[in-house]
């Protein structure tokens, strides 16, 4: 395949921050090569640590688990927005006017929104543009079908009317996603969430395609 492949997933370690309350991830070695002839590690994590997706059942009780979705709906063309030089929430009219430059483009599915958040160690206090419920209902109106974001979450507001706004309406969340090396632009977008039965959510793998590998 010709053309550049962007992994744009965070990593998982003992220093990836979480949310707040959430597991804080342990790995450890069981056994070594020295005693055994083989590394195996244990490792103790959250549903919702570093990029990961969003189930319904992480909302709603008796929603769709993690692998339950259908994981086709996680690939698609996608436009990343670069938002890091504002300030405050972000809100609809901001993606408006962002967005306007990439009208024209046909089969938008994914919305990816950088907003300049630098999220690889938990001694990180930068943790960027989170989205008011206005960019959520402007998300919705423009028929997107996954958004993914580069920080903890894709609300502004404890009362998570994003998450309930995208859920109810079979939009796919993707938090935690690392845009560093990655500008404005049309991409394809593939994530694939861990098959984690009856979860609420699951770490993924994310990556980027630039417009030649599908042009």
């Amino acid at each position: 395949m010709s053309g550049r492949i962007i992994d744009i997933t965070t990593g998982i370690s003992a220093d990836t921050p979480v949310y707040e309350g959430d597991p804080i991830p342990f790995i450890e070695k069981v056994s070594s090569i020295e005693k055994d002839g083989f590394v195996v590690s244990r490792i103790s994590i959250g549903t919702h640590t570093g990029t990961h997706v969003d189930a319904p059942s992480h909302i709603f009780e008796n929603g769709t688990c993690v692998d339950g979705l259908d994981i086709g709906s996680f690939m698609g063309k996608a436009v990343l927005l670069d938002l890091s030089s504002g300030e405050g929430c972000i809100k609809g009219d901001e993606l408006d006017d962002y967005y306007v430059e990439y009208a024209d483009e046909n089969d938008i599915d994914v919305l990816l929104i950088k907003t300049g958040a630098h999220l690889e160690s938990s001694e990180t206090t930068d943790f960027g543009r989170r989205l008011a419920a206005t960019a959520g209902s402007w998300i919705i109106e423009n028929g997107f079908r996954v958004v993914g974001v580069d920080t903890l979450s894709v609300d502004s507001e404890s009362s998570l009317p994003n998450h309930n706004l995208f859920l109810r309406n079979g939009l796919n969340i993707v938090e935690y996603l690392n845009f560093s090396e990655v500008t404005a632009g049309i991409y394809f977008f593939i994530c694939l969430p861990l098959k984690l039965v009856g979860c609420d959510g699951a770490p993924a793998r994310a990556i980027l395609m630039d417009k030649s590998c599908f042009a």
